[in-house]
């Protein structure tokens, strides 16, 4: 019997867990992101169609898109074209047709690339993006020009 009641004693005891569990620790683990600003910005072609007329003169614009990933402060600049003057260059006569691109439609406010002086300031919406227009006019009259196409090119360039 002592035999039986040791047994059972053992028995209970196992089975009310005696044995030894293991440990536990926590920590807490940091989850971040940083988003950069990040903007991209396209140009339409701005065309003038100049009658060679004594006294002719033309205006165009092109549209200027700004995309951000958000919400940007930005300011676009235009710089002066590849001969650094804002002039159209005919490669088949070398001959060329001064212009001047403008922030406004009335053509007074000079667009340029000096930052915080002729430049184009704004904030993109809350879609990240914003729609501008250039306005352009060529400076001459087409007196004495050949006909052609004159063309330039103009880097367009957003800070943010």
């Amino acid at each position: 019997m002592k035999l039986i009641l040791t047994l059972l004693a053992l028995f209970v005891a196992t089975a009310l867990g005696t044995s030894a569990e293991a440990g536990q620790a926590t920590a807490v683990m940091q989850v971040r992101a940083t988003v950069v600003e990040s903007c991209s910005v396209s140009a339409d072609t701005m065309d003038f169609a100049l009658d060679t007329a004594p006294g002719a003169r033309a205006e165009g614009q092109a549209g200027v898109a700004l995309s951000c990933n958000g919400p940007a402060a930005y300011e676009i600049a235009l710089d002066a074209g590849q001969s650094g003057a804002r002039e159209m260059v005919d490669p088949a006569t070398g001959q060329s047709l001064a212009y001047e691109i403008y922030s406004d439609a009335a053509r007074t406010t000079r667009w340029g690339d000096a930052l915080g002086v002729d430049t184009v300031a704004g904030t993109a919406g809350d879609d990240g993006t914003a729609q501008l227009t250039a306005y352009g006019a060529t400076l001459a009259n087409a007196d004495g020009l050949a006909a052609g196409t004159y063309a330039d090119a103009v880097v367009v360039t957003v800070n943010f």
